[in-house]
């Protein structure tokens, strides 16, 4: 079947674990399905300004589902849908880590803020990504009066999150690893995000291949027409796509393209 796009995800997937950007080799891959006519795009948990040139190397992605759904925007940064975090849900996540002191950032159109342990968020986010810049100290906690954030990345405790959802409704905690959660709305995934792209764009989901990692992609994966996991990503996520595709650390995506592109 010959597909229309790409949805592809970025750490652990298009970016390596802990280096700053895309490696060139697959960088060059990706621009080249772009000149062959199909569509790349970017799928992630990470807002906009932290998938820019930086990480990409000077790759431009047709369109980016952002913040794990909640923002998608087009190739020259016009937003094409958004929802944001309710006051509700803002101030429910900042009273639960406050009590327990769990580092706490907050997604926002123009950084992350970390809430509660500054230091301690971006030296986990600068070994994550490389990029320490994109978190800033938002300890006055008060970057929300200007507008709500999209999503929040939280650091707690695997048992912690049962006990959240006993106390306060409306959040979903997925593990980027153990102890590391992205948090959004329920609503708000990447195949929520993509749903609404492929309205505008008139494409069949059954048109897209998917590929990822992480187990924020698995409802990606169930509405593309295939899907491929990395050789490094979690066992249930490799349970759900239809193929695996070799480790991040070996370009794993540079082979599914090469594979199902013909691009070599």
């Amino acid at each position: 079947m010959q597909y229309k796009a790409m949805l592809v995800d970025i750490d652990g997937t298009l970016v390596v674990p802990g280096e700053p950007q895309i490696r060139p080799e697959v960088a060059k891959a990706v621009a080249q399905l772009q000149e062959k006519g199909v569509l790349v795009i970017v799928a992630t948990g990470r807002a906009q300004f932290a998938a820019g040139k930086d990480t990409l190397a000077g790759l431009r992605p047709d369109y980016g589902i952002y913040s794990n759904g909640a923002c998608v925007k087009d190739k020259k940064g016009k937003t094409i849908f958004e929802d944001r975090l309710t006051p509700q849900n803002m101030y429910t996540l900042v009273d639960f880590c406050e009590d327990f002191n769990y580092p706490l950032a907050f997604c926002y159109e123009d950084g992350y803020y970390a809430y509660i342990e500054y230091e301690e968020m971006q030296n986990c986010y600068y070994e994550i990504t490389g990029h320490p810049e994109h978190i800033k100290d938002g300890e006055d906690q008060d970057r929300h009066l200007e507008s709500m954030p999209y999503t929040a990345f939280a650091l707690v405790p695997p048992e912690q999150v049962k006990e959240y959802y006993k106390k306060y409704p409306g959040l979903k905690f997925v593990p980027y690893c153990d102890g590391k959660y992205d948090v959004f709305k329920p609503s708000n995934t990447k195949a929520d995000g993509a749903k609404v792209l492929f309205e505008q764009l008139g494409i069949n989901s059954k048109e897209v291949l998917a590929v990822g990692d992480g187990m924020n992609d698995i409802e990606m994966f169930e509405l593309a027409g295939v899907s491929y996991a990395m050789g490094n990503a979690h066992q249930e996520v490799k349970q759900v796509a239809d193929h695996i595709a070799p480790d991040v650390k070996q370009n794993g995506v540079l082979e599914v393209i090469q594979q199902v592109f013909g691009i070599v």
